[in-house]
Parts: structure tokens; sequence; C-alpha cells
């Protein structure tokens, strides 16, 4: 064992690993697990998960609470193992008994969380803050999150804060970007720059992407007490990006986009954009979009363009939103279900684009009941060549709500709860929410709520039986 450990701490891996298999038919426990750590991590030779395992279980049956740890965790994630999580636990169990604090915290979360035993919160949190006086940052960092959360424990804004320093200063960058965060922000703790600097550095100099990609930011905004540097925003962004951090790939492609504090390349721009994109960025699905529409930096392809604004779209990104609408509106794309981009013409029509508003006009006129709420919608706001009218509004809400659009019913049912060009009517206002609920509309289900809170019992059934009423007719019309 001593010429293997003289061989491991002067880095001859090679000579460390062929010592401790001469070893193993001895048994040693602490011999099997120093060879199976050698190999769970590539050191002297090949990588073999299947091969330490086998020698982790004859370690943890010989009761060395390392190798009990390591064997729980290939449990816990099924590597080199089956994957057996009540297993896990026994293993995780034994060796926190003897005072392992990686195996208290990884028995604490699965008694937190009911995995593999029973939930206990009474034992997870006993095992989780033994862990964390044994100075395991993991396991800090999971009471700041559960006294943050109030998750199994009473909420202790306090004490929250308290295991999450103690986590930041025992080096867990997790912990040193959450509480940078909160330096950042404000609130739990009272708002400080340079503290909040201090740890983004901290934690970004491990190597902890999103803090390499937020002290990107702040040095490319110049803000958080920096001066704007381009030269070290790109530095940030370059080692964000290349961790996969999808932000990061996306300011940085702008920065080559753009030629700000790099010599300009739309190729690589393109290519930034597109890993971003892929990741489901929508603020990278559109510039990506964008470059695709142009040709920049890649071949022009307006089907593949029409596809990221669709998902940037989808994703919530109001600009994508209105660029598609506009797009739509003026034949750039051509809309093959008219009622499917409806809502994306109606934010442009709402943003001033009268070509948008045009599209709905005659979008309505064919027939197409989805466009008449949205069209209402802009009558009632008024444009730039109309003055709002609220009463042609009315008129158009009323006709597609009675046609059945759940739009325009949500809209209707709003109008009588206001009073808005109707008498004031809560029964009115809760039947025609509600048939809009029936659709999964959130807001209308929101505002059913809301208004039978302010109903009598008497009238919540009344306008449930309008509603009845008006779903067997609509049926009737349908047969």
């Amino acid at each position: 064992m001593s010429a293997s450990e003289a061989a491991y701490r002067r880095g001859d891996f090679v000579t460390a690993r062929a010592e401790l298999e001469k070893l193993v038919p001895t048994g040693d426990a602490q011999v099997l697990y120093r060879l199976a750590f050698m190999m769970v991590n590539g050191k002297g030779g090949a990588q073999d998960i299947p091969g330490a395992a086998a020698l982790l279980k004859q370690s943890a049956q010989k009761g060395n609470v390392d190798a009990q740890t390591m064997l729980g965790q290939f449990y816990l994630r099924g590597a080199g193992v089956a994957r057996n999580l009540p297993e896990a636990a026994r293993l995780f169990q034994l060796a926190a008994e003897k005072g392992a604090p990686q195996a208290q915290f990884f028995i604490g979360k699965m008694y937190h969380e009911g995995v593999g035993v029973p939930a206990d919160p009474v034992k997870g949190l006993t095992w989780l803050q033994a862990s964390a006086r044994q100075g395991v940052a993991e396991a800090m960092f999971e009471l700041a999150r559960m006294f943050g959360k109030g998750d199994g424990v009473t909420a202790d804004e306090a004490e929250s804060l308290r295991w999450l320093e103690q986590a930041a200063d025992a080096g867990l960058p997790l912990a040193q970007f959450t509480l940078a965060q909160n330096f950042s922000r404000g609130g739990a703790v009272e708002r400080n720059d340079d503290k909040a600097l201090a740890l983004y550095r901290k934690a970004a100099e491990a190597g902890y992407v999103p803090a390499q990609s937020a002290l990107g930011a702040l040095y490319f905004a110049g803000e958080g007490g920096l001066a704007k540097d381009t030269g070290e925003a790109f530095v940030w962004f370059t080692r964000a990006a290349e961790g996969g951090d999808a932000n990061a790939q996306t300011n940085l492609a702008y920065m080559y986009a753009t030629g700000t504090g790099v010599a300009r390349d739309e190729a690589i721009a393109a290519k930034l954009y597109n890993q971003a994109a892929e990741a489901g960025l929508p603020r990278a699905q559109a510039a990506f979009a964008v470059m695709l529409s142009e040709g920049r930096g890649v071949a022009k392809n307006p089907a593949a363009a029409e596809q990221w604004y669709i998902l940037a779209a989808r994703g919530g990104l109001e600009a994508a939103r209105k660029r598609l609408g506009e797009l739509y509106a003026d034949g750039t794309y051509e809309a093959t279900d008219r009622a499917a981009v409806v809502p994306w013409v109606h934010e442009a029509a709402l943003a001033g684009d009268e070509t948008a508003v045009k599209w709905l006009e005659t979008a309505n006129a064919d027939g197409v009941l989805a466009a008449r709420g949205r069209l209402a919608d802009v009558i009632a706001k008024g444009t730039a060549d109309a003055a709002p009218d609220p009463a042609q509004a009315l008129e158009l809400f009323r006709d597609g709500a009675e046609k059945g659009d759940p739009y325009c019913q949500l809209q209707l049912g709003l109008l009588y709860a206001r009073g808005e060009g109707v008498e004031q009517d809560y029964v009115q206002a809760h039947k025609w929410v509600n048939l809009s609920a029936a659709d999964g509309n959130a807001e209308a289900v929101r505002s059913r709520d809301l208004f039978a809170s302010l109903m009598t019992p008497e009238q919540v059934s009344e306008a449930q039986r309008l509603a009845r009423e008006w779903n067997a007719a609509h049926l009737a019309e349908a047969q």
C-alpha cells in the first residue's frame, strides 16, 4: 500500500494502480476501495465503472464507509449496477451511522424527498444538519434551500441565509453564485455590488458556467460596479459558451455579429446562435431566424427561418410574435392555417402595423372566427387611421362569443364584469368566462373563480345553468 501511495503522490498513477492490483488478493477493504476509486476516475488506466462496482461491493461488505458511500451513489444513479434506490439508501445509512459526512448528505436527501425510503422530514433534516456540521457544502446549500422555501421545515429567511453563506464560504460555486444573485438584487440581504462581484468571480474562476455567463454580462453592460469592458466580457462569454450556456452563446454571437469587442464574423455568430437556438433559448431562435432570413453567415433559408420564429414565438418572445405577425400579414410567409397565426398578426396590429389590421379584416370577412375577437380588440383600442369604436368591438365580441370563439367569450365576459358597453352583470360575466375556460384558457379560469367569489351561490348556479343551456343549444346547432 505504501508503494502505491508514494507513486500516487508523485503523480505516477500507472504505478499506483499496478501496485494496488497486486494487493487485491489480500482482500484488504481499503485496497479494494482505492483501486475502485482509480478505476472510476480513469487514473493509471482505462475507466472501468462495472469493474469498480465489483470491487466496491467487496469493500463495502467489509465495512469500508468510503466504499459504502461510493457504491450507494452507483446504485442511486444506476452506474455500473442496476439502479436500486432501496439498496442505495441501505448503504448510505450504514456509512452515515459511522459518521461518513457524504453518506449523511445522501441519506438526508433521500429521507427528505422520500426516495428509496419512506419520506421522513425529521430524519432528513437531522442527517442533513449532521452532514453540514461536518463541512459538506452541498448539505449546507440544501438546508439553505429548505429554510428559504419552507420545504419540510418552517420557513426562516435568516436561517436560510446563514446556511447559504456557510456553503459559499466552504467553496461551493452554486452557493457563491446564488449568494451573489442575492447581493445583486438586495432583499434578503442589503444590496452590495462589491460582494456580489467577488462571489460571481469566485464561482466563475472555479468553472461554474452560469457565473461565467453572469460575469460576462456585467462586464458587457458595465453594471455591478464594473466599468464596461467588452474584452473581459468576451473572455467570460467564451468560457461560458464553451460550457454550453445558451445565454452566453447568444451574447457572444451578438458580439461577433456586430463586431463589438471582436472582429466581426457572421459565420461564427450564426453558429453560436444556432447552438443556443437548439438549446431552446427564444431570443437565440429569433436571432438565428434573422440570420437565415437574410443569409448572414449561413445560407439563406426562409422556410427554416419561419420555423425558428415560430419556436421563439411559442417560447414567449414578444418580438418574435410581432415579427411573425408582420411576415404573415405582408405575405412573406404563407399562412396555410390562418386561425393558427391570428394571435401573432393581432400583436403586429396592436403595435401599429396597418397591413396586419387589414389582414385581420380580410380574415374576419372570410369567416375565420379566430380573427373576429382579435379584430374587435384592435377596433376597441383604435388604430392610426381610426378612433376607438367600443360599440363595434362589442358587436364583434358578442357575435364571436355566440359562435363559440373562446377569446370572444372571455372578452365579452370581462366587459360584463366591468360594465363596459353593457350593464354590469356578474351572472353573464361568469357564464361567458366559464365557457371560455372550458377551452383551457388560464385567464378565463382565474376570472371565473374571481367572479364566483363576488357572487351569491344562487347567482353562480344561474350562471352555470345559462352556460349549460348555451352548450346544449350550440351542440344542437353543430349537429
